[in-house]
């Protein structure tokens, strides 16, 4: 690994300023947090779905589905439940919903960035900075790893050990709850990730701290906004 790129893995944690101003002017580096958070993600959802403990897993989901289905379509779906299924659901969900997000995120930015008169950076330059401001994600899959690690048997749910989960830390809501899975997918990690952003938006452009806060964070308070309206009507 290039000795430069592994300092600025380190100073994304420690010193963002540095990071980002090195990223900006090293694009190729983006695969190094691009790449371990994938094989994170990957690698814990296989590790996950290879060891958890499948018969008590599906009656837990079945357990959900009571009331909405017969019998015999509660049958089919517990038969379609493999550990197949769930490995390649670990993969190709981990690998194409970040692959997706970041896509997303930097074809946002390079259009803010366009219309904003700034500097014009590219799509390249703008999926980097997603790649770098969006790693200390990585964080939360390691920590829930490790509760996964140390729990006693396999017999855990992935919400009961998600512990930087705003859910998991602070409301403990049930999954039979309407806020439950926005609580639960929300995590301390995505506003350290959401800091980073904005600082490193007003360092790439220049522009304010405010007007860099309203940017970044607009798409994510619609988003939210959104979902909140639809579970209030």
């Amino acid at each position: 690994m290039n000795a430069s790129a592994l300092a600025c893995l380190v100073n994304i944690f420690v010193d963002p300023a540095k990071a980002l101003t090195d990223a900006k002017a090293h694009t190729r580096w983006l695969w190094y947090p691009f790449v371990i958070t994938l094989f994170v993600s990957v690698g814990f959802g296989v590790w996950y779905f290879l060891t958890v403990d499948l018969g008590w897993l599906v009656d837990q989901i079945v357990s959900g589905m009571a009331g909405k289905m017969d019998a015999d379509q509660v049958d089919r779906v517990r038969d379609s439940m493999t550990r197949g299924r769930f490995l390649f659901g670990a993969v190709a969900g981990n690998l194409l919903g970040i692959s997706a997000i970041y896509v997303l995120q930097a074809v946002y930015l390079l259009l803010v960035d366009k219309l904003g008169g700034s500097e014009i950076q590219s799509f390249g330059k703008w999926f980097s900075f997603t790649a770098w401001t969006y790693f200390p994600n990585v964080l939360a899959t390691v920590a829930t790893a490790v509760m996964y690690l140390f729990s006693p048997g396999k017999q855990v749910s992935l919400y009961r050990i998600d512990v930087t989960s705003v859910n998991t830390l602070l409301f403990h809501l049930p999954k039979s709850s309407n806020w439950f899975s926005i609580l639960q997918n929300l995590h301390l990690t995505l506003f350290w990730t959401l800091g980073l952003m904005i600082f490193g938006f007003a360092l790439w452009t220049r522009k304010s701290l405010g007007k860099s806060a309203l940017i970044v964070l607009a798409p994510y308070v619609v988003i939210y906004g959104v979902i909140v309206a639809i579970k209030l009507a």
